[in-house]
């Protein structure tokens, strides 16, 4: 469930994440895993031209944990641009990033959690 060069979005402190005790409404788990199926395409394009650009080799968490000054010249504008539309996406679901991030980090550590979303993204996957 990687969503770009890292699997969360940035501007999440960890203070923020959802708790395993947290209770996830259905609606929240089902938007979710509309914006990660959603998401995805376009974070494999943008992974396909940070690709091109720095020939094959992408550092992990290429746009986020580097320093600004670190980033290849170029790369800052596909982190950008995958940033910019990864937000659109959040807002057409009604889901804020804190939402998305908090989300994603419990299923990271939460593996029945995890199953959870990826039955409900098959669900979604079929006619």
């Amino acid at each position: 469930m990687s969503l770009l060069f890292v699997s969360v979005i940035p501007s999440i402190s960890l203070g923020q994440a959802a708790s395993q005790s947290d209770v996830i409404a259905p609606w929240e788990l089902i938007n979710y895993a509309r914006v990660v199926l959603e998401i995805e395409p376009i974070r494999q394009k943008y992974y396909r031209q940070a690709q091109a650009l720095a020939g094959g080799q992408i550092p992990r968490n290429s746009c986020f944990a580097m320093s600004p000054q670190n980033i290849p010249s170029g790369m800052e504008t596909i982190c950008a641009s995958y940033i910019r539309d990864a937000m659109q996406v959040l807002k057409k679901y009604n889901m804020t990033l804190e939402q998305f991030n908090a989300i994603t980090l419990r299923a990271q550590q939460d593996n029945a959690f995890s199953q959870r979303i990826q039955t409900e993204m098959m669900r979604l996957k079929q006619p």
